[in-house]
């Protein structure tokens, strides 16, 4: 599926994901109140923020701005939207706490289903095999609270990620080059209608998203 139809379908107006996202901190924090234990990024220390309130503000950002990049008719009209993008810090910080409260969702599905005794992809057993991580609560306290602060997303994360946006994330592992491991999937085996994210990885913690078309030079 081409990246850009499944973003129209799934992330405008009054879709059934749209609605589900608005809604969804509400109901999370209603259901588990260690939610609460999440710690808001650097740009929003010290701020007066409502954490339902910043992660609601936070979703319906990444789902205007996900929406608002398909609307783009060019590659060049979606740089320069990039670039924008990115010149803001503190919309830079509130797309991210939106994606991690998407990892989060997507953990605590799992981690019932795994409860309930239903199938679950492998990934999701070895996330809730760390001594760190044991339950989604876990999970929060001791790694997404620090994604995007002081710490990154580990190999397992990577697979969580994908599930949590419903995208194939291909990676070229740079320090992996000349071995099987220089391009690596998540998930391995990946439904077939997911797009496809590619990015370029420095080592397994700094990820890069290749969005300018260079023209290739010899020296």
């Amino acid at each position: 599926m081409d990246i850009m139809d499944y973003c129209k379908k799934e992330w405008r107006g009054n879709t059934q994901k749209a609605t589900c996202m608005k809604k969804l901190p509400e109901k999370l924090m209603s259901k588990h109140s260690w939610i609460k234990q999440w710690k808001l990024g650097l740009k929003f220390e010290g701020k007066n923020e409502d954490l339902v309130d910043k992660i609601k503000e936070s979703l319906s950002l990444l789902r205007k701005k996900w929406a608002g990049l398909t609307e783009l008719r060019t590659a060049e009209a979606r740089q320069v939207a990039c670039d924008e993008l990115f010149t803001n810090e503190e919309e830079e910080y509130s797309l991210y706490e939106a994606v991690k409260f998407l990892m989060l969702n997507r953990a605590i599905e799992l981690y019932d289903d795994k409860e309930k005794g239903k199938e679950v992809p492998f990934f999701s057993v070895l996330l809730f095999a760390r001594d760190t991580s044991s339950d989604p609560g876990q999970l929060l306290r001791n790694h997404l609270n620090q994604v995007g602060n002081t710490g990154g997303l580990e190999q397992v994360e990577m697979f969580l990620l994908a599930y949590a946006v419903r995208h194939t994330i291909q990676v070229y592992r740079l320090s992996k080059y000349s071995t099987e491991e220089f391009i690596t999937v998540y998930p391995t085996d990946p439904p077939r209608d997911w797009p496809v994210v590619t990015l370029i990885a420095e080592d397994d913690r700094h990820y890069n998203v290749p969005v300018r078309v260079c023209e290739e030079t010899s020296l």
